[in-house]
């Protein structure tokens, strides 16, 4: 079959595409598409990052995703991986408003969810890390490929039982180049949660004791109220604040807007300078990035700057040499860490809390107020509360050419981190919150050191046959330590001042240290025969110190198969231009389990203050001498169960897809089903209490399942207008993935530490994310409905109604079921690229359908019982009673006698949500005008994230993404420019 080149679309079938896409548009008159043959050398050679080297694209057999970066080139860069959420296929990417760019990625699924390990492998350059991406500069991804099922992923054995993304930097080329490139952005968000100014919580008080019979002017010691004291006709005519909150009496009521207090307009700097360039017989890339992120919680910062060099060398005609460096310093304040529980305060502080109280000390809870801390105060006395972390990342290589077609490289490689933490917290009065002084300094360090050996052969059998064999040899060296001091007690509340040295108090000591050694051997074969069928064979085995000496090798083969059917010479299906189907199986593995896990450990505990009781020390220190003081001789007590028999993780995977190309590939896309299974799961058991101490134990425990497909679709080409004297270049792509969880088997000790009753409800059956618990079934209307009900104690008018699942007339623990999971039923995305004349424009959206999401703000936005001393939101002014029955919100109340805190489906509703991600518009000045400036290319561009947020009607989460404390997703606006020289 010939293979052609795209011409401007004016095709019928086209036509109709374009037409619904753009139904503004008027098409170029109809013409007969002309059929231009390409010459092999015409044809774009595309390789992929792929296992210890790179495969032609169009040779792939197992499920591999190429990352566009031209996508996501406009957006600040500190975290490449929260730029491709819902841009891959079977990429799941949860984020967060954090300066820091953290991001939860998972590959096909939630997989193990709460039971185990359900990060990905990275490899950067070839040096495997599970080290998060916020520490990688951006600008200096060349390639992104993301291995998905196990064909392609079982090479990296060991640790690639989630899946692989690998990640390859840029290199020089030849000719000299220098970019400059800058974006300053601003983030803004606002809360809609509205919470209760001073006269409105004294209101819903008041409304409150109303409804339980009680006198109002005794529910709380903030209020007095002017009523008509007619309970069967309740009128209000005035809340009445106190001169003073406090006993002290410096405290005045206030109407503070804490949310306003914590949040601010935020800034995003990225700044990145490169020089690329190289001669026939050597390159270099190097470059320097800033990248300064605030929150828009109040203090919030991170920062880092980054340096890289890449560069390499032929030596010889057989001998090549080089390396890959880089080396990164962050620093992130100790706000980062607590926006979540700032955010928290306020929105649960009451607004009568002043910031500052009349003496200018700190306002906080006083009688009448719950016992939270004044958010103000956390944000104003950690600015200064700075981490940082240094990381070094880099490898040499020496790769040599032996005979023809056979080629040795052996690889060093080094991730290195060293993280220092000074937390001085000062000593403070907030209301009746008093705490003092505490200083604790945390130092560690982690270091990962590979050694990769690989000899690779290249061997074409006549004219169809192609052969590549690879075998290799990895052996990677782990080593942590860290330490961390304690004390108070300080002469001056100076930062500067505040060394261990100078503590009076709690001096104290702590550290840990670990070790660990991977030991493996792997080796691939790829077969290609004319371009028809297609084939993998890879088989890897991995040395484990983690596990104990019968357990310690696991061997993780794998096997793929491919058919172009479209280069068949039977085959004459001009509309479908490509055709291929795929298919593999594979076992990949999971050994991320403490070192000690096979041993039986002890611990000592100097003094620590029993749960239970204030009279009973659960130390190991004894007091043999009976003088009530000093150092004392500790003892150890047992914490864990070691486990001999402990072995490798397991997944065994197995995938089907097929590639396609219509109209000449202008329309192109995939599909995949797979099938995991995941055995002898690593994972801490939870015993009962009845077993003593120190019985959890490290086990192989249980199966789990996830299967599901995936698909993408795109169309590229230009189209042509009447109206227009140029073509629009068009690329218009969209995905959508699916995949679901289910618990086969778990041992009798993690299985009680999900919900359930132990026997007839367990979660096996169930997705690992599946939420146990009561169903709500509205509110009593009526006094009918409560006489009709099953027999609920705290039944009333409107009270929420629970279920009787069990149906004997009773609501007791019995009437629980597993009535929710966090496991979406898709997720979706839709890009899409326009190019006319030196205009860009692009316009991402994204989208999760299904899966549950817990809304814990009901609790102060619905209830005023749950939390007496809270503020409220705005949705209790809408609570039911007789004159509003057609509300959601439950009668106010100020004893909770129904349970209406318990695990129930009312704090839980869908996850769905739609989002605009990305709004980009971009300009390319002309290259013969910017020569003029000694400039080659430019382009400044304006783009604006998480612009729009659709949600299902009935959703009261404001954004299902980042439900309840987490750090909110701001909206983002973005200027920036890119130069070349």
């Amino acid at each position: 079959m010939q293979r052609f080149r795209k011409k401007p679309l004016t095709a019928s079938v086209s036509a109709v595409l374009i037409g619904l896409l753009l139904p503004y548009s008027s098409l170029a008159a109809q013409q007969e598409q002309v059929q231009e043959p390409l010459e092999d050398d015409d044809i774009e050679v595309i390789e992929v990052s792929y296992g210890y080297g790179s495969v032609k694209k169009k040779d792939l057999t197992g499920a591999v995703s190429s990352v566009k970066l031209d996508d996501v080139v406009d957006m600040p860069s500190g975290n490449i991986m929260q730029n491709l959420q819902g841009r891959v296929p079977g990429l799941q990417i949860s984020t967060n408003g954090s300066p820091e760019s953290t991001a939860t990625v998972r590959i096909r699924g939630q997989g193990l969810g709460p039971l185990g390990n359900n990060d990905p492998l990275y490899v950067i350059d070839g040096i495997p890390t599970k080290s998060g991406m916020h520490e990688l500069n951006s600008h200096d991804i060349a390639d992104i490929q993301v291995l998905r099922d196990a064909a392609a992923a079982s090479i990296f054995g060991a640790r690639s039982g989630n899946g692989v993304i690998v990640i390859t930097t840029k290199k020089g080329h030849e000719g000299l180049d220098f970019n400059f490139s800058a974006n300053q952005s601003q983030d803004d968000y606002s809360y809609d949660l509205n919470p209760l100014n001073t006269q409105q919580r004294g209101q819903a008080v008041w409304q409150a004791a109303v409804n339980d019979g009680s006198n109002p002017n005794s529910a709380s010691s903030l209020y007095r109220y002017d009523w008509n004291g007619d309970f069967s006709n309740p009128q209000l005519n005035a809340v009445i604040l106190p001169t003073y909150t406090d006993p002290q009496q410096v405290q005045r009521p206030a109407d503070t807007n804490w949310f306003d207090e914590v949040t601010r307009t935020a800034k995003v700097s990225d700044l990145n300078i490169s020089l690329s360039g190289g001669s026939e017989n050597a390159s270099i890339y190097t470059s320097l990035g800033y990248f300064n992120s605030e929150g828009v919680v109040d203090g919030s910062e991170f920062e880092r700057i980054s340096f890289r060099v890449n560069s390499d060398y032929q030596l010889t005609d057989k001998l090549k040499i080089g390396e890959n460096f880089t080396v990164t310093n962050q620093e992130s304040n100790l706000i980062n860490a607590r926006a979540s529980e700032i955010l928290g305060l306020a929105i649960e502080q009451q607004s009568i809390v002043p910031v500052y109280n009349d003496e200018g000390g700190w306002g906080g809870p006083v009688p009448g107020v719950t016992d939270r801390d004044n958010p103000v105060r956390i944000i104003e006395m950690n600015r200064d509360n700075v981490s940082r972390f240094n990381k070094l990342m880099g490898n040499i290589f020496f790769e040599y050419e032996l005979i023809d077609g056979l080629t040795l490289k052996s690889t060093v490689g080094l991730d290195y981190g060293q993280y220092y933490f000074r937390n001085y917290t000062r000593a403070f009065q907030a209301g009746s919150l008093n705490y003092g002084d505490q200083l604790s300094v945390t130092e560690n360090w982690n270091s990962s050191f590979s050694w990769t050996n690989t000899a690779e052969y290249k061997l074409d059998v006549g004219d169809n046959h192609s052969f590549t064999f690879l075998a290799g040899t990895e052996q990677i060296d782990y080593e942590y330590e860290g330490s961390v001091g304690f004390g108070s007690g300080f002469a001056s509340d100076d930062r500067d001042y505040a060394h261990l040295s100078q503590a009076t108090g709690d001096v104290r000591v702590e550290g840990d240290g670990d070790k660990w050694t991977l030991d493996s051997y792997f080796a691939r074969m790829d077969y290609n025969f004319d371009d028809r069928y297609l084939a993998g064979l890879t088989i890897r085995r991995d040395g484990s110190s983690r596990f104990g000496s019968n357990n310690s090798y696991g061997n993780f083969p794998a096997a793929s198969a491919g058919w172009v059917i479209s280069n068949e010479s039977f085959y004459d299906f001009e509309f479908l231009s490509t055709l291929k189907v795929r298919a593999s199986w594979g076992k990949t593995g999971n050994q991320e389990i403490p070192t000690d896990a096979t041993y039986t450990t002890y611990l000592s505990r100097y003094a620590t203050q029993s749960l239970f009781t204030d009279q009973q020390d659960e130390g190991t220190a004894y007091d043999i001498g009976g003088a009530n003081g000093g150092t004392l001789p500790s003892g150890f007590v047992k914490a864990q169960t070691g486990n001999d028999d402990l072995k490798w993780e397991t997944s065994t995977q197995k995938n089907i897809g097929i590639d396609f190309g219509m109209h000449y590939d202008t329309i192109y896309g995939s599909i995949d089903w797979f099938e995991k299974t995941t055995e002898d799961i690593l994972t801490l058991t939870n015993p009962i209490a009845t077993l003593g101490e120190g019985a959890q134990q490290w086990v192989n425990g249980g199966t789990i399942e996830n299967a599901g497909f995936e698909f993408i679709i795109g169309y590229a080409d230009y189209l042509s207008f009447d109206s227009l004297d140029d073509d629009i270049d068009v690329d218009i792509s969209f995905n959508v993935s699916s995949a679901k969880n289910k618990v086969v088997s778990l041992p009798k000790d993690v299985v009680n530490s999900f919900g359930g009753n132990g026997a007839d409800k367990t979660i096996v059956g169930h997705s690992i994310n599946s939420v146990y618990g009561y169903v709500a079934d509205g509110l009593f209307q009526n006094q009918g409905e409560i006489d009709a009900h099953a027999v609920q104690s705290g039944a009333g008018l409107g009270r929420v109604r629970w279920q009787d699942l069990d149906g004997n007339g009773v609501i007791n623990e019995n009437d629980q079921t597993f009535f929710a999971d966090t496991d979406p039923d898709f997720i979706y995305g839709m890009n899409m690229n326009f190019k006319y004349k030196s205009w860009d424009f692009t316009m991402f959206w994204q989208g999760v359908k299904g899966g549950q999401i817990r809304n814990g703000w009901r609790g102060f936005t619905d209830f005023t019982s749950l939390n007496i001393g809270s503020n409220y939101g705005d949705r209790v002014l809408n609570a039911w009673s007789s004159s509003n029955t057609d509300t959601d919100v439950p009668a106010l109340t100020a004893i909770d006698n129904n349970g209406e805190g318990r695990q129930s489906s009312l704090f839980w509703e869908e996850g769905t949500y739609l989002k605009l991600r990305n709004l980009s518009i971009g300009y390319t000045p002309d290259e013969q005008w910017l020569s003029h400036y000694g400039i080659s290319s430019a382009r400044i561009y304006f783009q604006g994230s998480n612009l729009l947020t659709i949600t299902p009607s009935g959703t009261l989460t404001q954004d299902p993404e980042t439900p309840n404390g987490t750090f909110p997703n701001p909206k983002r606006f973005t200027l920036g420019v890119n130069l070349t020289f």
